[in-house]
């Protein structure tokens, strides 16, 4: 099942996007998780930035555009 992007910021490099997911481990154990993406401007390349733990409620430090 695809997941909703969130356009986070516009840059001059192109446009960086936040994904909320589940991320389900080998042994069985889930974790909430928030995935960082771009699509570069000039190549169109959508390109994996960063991962980390949804903690709930707020922006973790991407402001909305």
């Amino acid at each position: 099942m695809p997941l909703d992007a969130t356009l986070i910021e516009q840059t001059r490099y192109g446009d960086k996007y936040r994904i909320r997911g589940t991320l389900t481990g080998p042994n069985g154990t889930s974790l909430q998780v928030i995935t960082i993406w771009t699509i570069e401007s000039e190549s169109g390349i959508t390109k994996f930035i960063t991962l980390f733990p949804d903690k709930g409620g707020t922006n973790n430090g991407f402001r909305n555009v």
